[in-house]
């Protein structure tokens, strides 16, 4: 399963799941199985199972006192749940792995994790459009993975690069952006070198990157530059599937026709544009739907433990309440014996 996570990720979802039906795992091989499933939901955008793994596996690390594994764990769920932009929740999850990174010294070889949850916390920020706070962190992220070196590591900090010149940009800070979207790129070399980073990812970071030039040569007025790259990208995204960004291309290719006061591609592209975004609303709306139920589900079943434990203690008050009563039956039987003993030793010695 963990072999086709990247290469072949639904076959590594389908594996996982038959894994989780089909056997009961010791504690540790089932913590790591369902991080997999968290982190292969999370690639599919089966985000309502991957909540449900990534908070079974969240609880059984905590019950295991794992702290490598809840911030994997705790991280992973705040992405997911920001990426939905159900930001109270992504701002708790990632708090609570910042506060646990907080108390805990990291291995050598997990040291890129304080780098991950310093990076989505800066994308939290930038998602609720508080670039300084943002960029703090960005920064944070990138010393992080500077100083950790591996593979892993070399992929993350290019997206701290990226994340970081598009703050840049919303800034305006349009040459700083420019050389942030330049380390941000994957070149050829790198690509399955030692540094281990996947064509996938590559083409992934390098399409994001190009979009960050075009909005700057937007923001320069150069339409027909931006045009031409925006142009560039979608044809990669037909050719090779790969893109995710189709509806900030439409949107800038709509932003750029109005200025070029070509108003029928204007409109051709806004409507591509709102189309995209109704798909991805109802995708979204649909999921947060479906943990919405669970959510409920989760409630009622509390609710149902609640009510179970107050029938018990019910009873159970029930049985000491009757215990006493009987006590006090006994006590009270008893002294009125003793009083009628004594009054009749009395009355009998008067007599």
């Amino acid at each position: 399963m963990e072999k086709y996570l990247i290469s072949n990720p639904q076959k590594a979802y389908d594996l996982g799941v038959k894994i989780y039906n089909d056997n009961d795992l010791e504690d540790n091989f089932r913590i790591r199985l369902l991080f997999s499933l968290l982190n292969v939901g999370n690639q599919t955008q089966k985000f309502t199972e991957a909540i449900h793994y990534g908070t079974e596996g969240l609880s059984l690390a905590e019950k295991s006192n794992n702290t490598v594994s809840q911030i994997k764990f705790l991280g992973v769920l705040g992405n997911i749940y920001q990426s939905l932009q159900v930001n109270d929740k992504a701002k708790y999850y990632l708090n609570k792995a910042e506060d646990i990174l907080k108390k805990t010294k990291l291995p050598a070889k997990e040291q890129h994790m304080r780098g991950n949850i310093l990076y989505l916390k800066g994308m939290n920020y930038a998602y609720t459009l508080d670039c300084d706070m943002a960029l703090e962190y960005f920064d944070q992220a990138i010393s992080e993975y500077q100083s950790a070196k591996d593979g892993l590591s070399q992929i993350n900090i290019k997206l701290a690069y990226l994340n970081k010149a598009h703050c840049l940009i919303e800034m305006n800070d349009l040459n700083d952006a420019e050389n942030y979207l330049d380390l941000s790129k994957v070149n050829p070399a790198e690509i399955n070198s030692s540094l281990g980073i996947p064509k996938i990812y590559s083409d992934i970071l390098n399409q994001s990157a190009d979009l960050g030039f075009a909005k700057i040569l937007t923001l320069r007025n150069n339409f027909s530059g931006s045009n031409e790259i925006l142009f560039s990208i979608l044809k990669l995204k037909n050719q090779e599937g790969v893109s995710d960004i189709d509806a900030d291309i439409y949107f800038q290719l709509s932003k750029n026709f109005l200025k070029l006061e070509d108003i029928e591609k204007n409109k051709y592209y806004s409507t591509l544009y709102l189309q995209k975004l109704d798909e991805k609303n109802k995708i979204q709306i649909k999921i947060l739907n479906n943990l919405l139920l669970q959510d409920q589900k989760n409630a009622d079943q509390k609710i149902q433990q609640q009510n179970s434990k107050i029938v018990k203690w019910s009873i159970a008050l029930f049985i000491l309440f009757g215990a006493v009563v009987g006590f006090l039956t006994l006590t009270f039987l008893k002294i009125k014996k003793t009083n009628d003993s004594i009054q009749n030793q009395l009355y009998g010695s008067e007599s």
